[in-house]
Order: C-alpha cells, then sequence, then structure tokens
C-alpha cells in the first residue's frame, strides 16, 4: 500500500542509485528549489551516535568491538564486516531500517515544505519506496564511480571496489525509476537533467 495518502497536499521523491553516483549534487539543486532534502545515511549515523537501542542491538548481533569506550558504534569498524559479508549487512539492515522509515516518515509529517527529496541508497529494498510519487535515479559508469571513490573520498581501491559490490544491482534500480539522471559529464548537465524532470514534476 502506497503511504502517500498520508502526506496529503506534500510530493515525495525518492532519490536512489549506488555509491558515487551524484545523489549528493541532485539533493544540493532539490534544496536550491526549496525541497526539504532528507539523508537516510546521516539519519544512521545519527542512530548509532545517539540511540542507545540501536547501539545495543548492533552489538548484541556483531559483538562488542564495535562499540567505543563512549558506547557510539565504531563505523569504520562496522563497516568493515558488513561491506564484507552479505548475510552481516543485511543483519545490519534489519536492525536500522525500520527506525530511519518511521523517523522519515515524522519528519515528512511535520514539514511545511511542499516537496520532499528522500536520498536513500537501499530506498526500493524497503518500505521508503512507498512513500513516494515518484522515484529518481542516479547512474554513472563503473570507472567514474571507482575515480570518485578513491581520489574524492580518497579510498584504497579495495575498499572502493568492496562498497561498490556491497550494493544493489543499479539496473535493478534503474528498472523502477521515473526519473534517470546520468551524472558521467560536467556538473551542467546534470542540472540540465534535473531541471526538466523538476519541472514535470511541478506541473
Amino acid at each position: 500500500m502506497n503511504e502517500q495518502a498520508s502526506f496529503a497536499g506534500k510530493i515525495v521523491i525518492g532519490l536512489t542509485g549506488n555509491i558515487a553516483t551524484g545523489k549528493s549534487a541532485v539533493m544540493r539543486l532539490a534544496a536550491e528549489q526549496g525541497a526539504l532534502t532528507i539523508d537516510a545515511d546521516k539519519i544512521v549515523h545519527e542512530l548509532l551516535n545517539d540511540d542507545t537501542a540501536v547501539q545495543d542491538a548492533i552489538v548484541k548481533q556483531f559483538g562488542p568491538d564495535v562499540q567505543t569506550v563512549g558506547g557510539r558504534i565504531n563505523r569504520p569498524v562496522l563497516g568493515k564486516i558488513v561491506f564484507n559479508s552479505a548475510q552481516a549487512l543485511e543483519q545490519l539492515e534489519q536492525i536500522l531500517h525500520p527506525r530511519v522509515t518511521q523517523h522519515i516518515a515524522r519528519l515528512i509529517q511535520e514539514t511545511t515544505a511542499k516537496v520532499i527529496m528522500i536520498e536513500a541508497i537501499k530506498l526500493l529494498e524497503g518500505k521508503l519506496w512507498t512513500f513516494c510519487r515518484e522515484i529518481w535515479v542516479t547512474d554513472c559508469s563503473y570507472e567514474v564511480q571507482m575515480q570518485r571513490l578513491q581520489v574524492c573520498r580518497g579510498m584504497e581501491k579495495a575498499d572502493a571496489v568492496a562498497r561498490i559490490k556491497a550494493q544493489g544491482s543499479a539496473e535493478a534500480k534503474i528498472a523502477r525509476a521515473d526519473v534517470i539522471i546520468n551524472t558521467d559529464g560536467l556538473l551542467r548537465d546534470t542540472e540540465r537533467q534535473f531541471s526538466a524532470a523538476w519541472s514535470r514534476l511541478l506541473q
């Protein structure tokens, strides 16, 4: 069942795409148009840092080595575990996804913005997609992804490869897209594609 009815008068866009495919650029463009932009990954970070119930569940699942002395989850240590094991990643998502979904639903209900854009790599795997009127997907070549991860984010090649492999199929996301934004080119090419999709959405 689509949840759009509970967000009367609001347009919710779900933005997804694999790592380093340009989602942040699209989010910035939406924010410039007055949209409320919600980054699911930032919500995850907040939960890992501040939510004791989440922290306890993760420590119970993955052991005490993933927790710092202050109680926060050590994300690099946890990342080494889950990005090298599909089963471990699924276990982490079962802990996090319901809480992230509830948090985002509350943000949408409370905002006065007419348009809301949710950025989430796993938008289509859980319930978040049911909030959305449209699904937008960013895409670029594998070579560009690797370049951005290594040059812009300073990742080692092996870590970059592991991150890309840990994510779902780009083709599966594209198959469900209402809008596809290719970010292989210059920023102005991304801006042109965004403007066309945004104008159509608001008509």
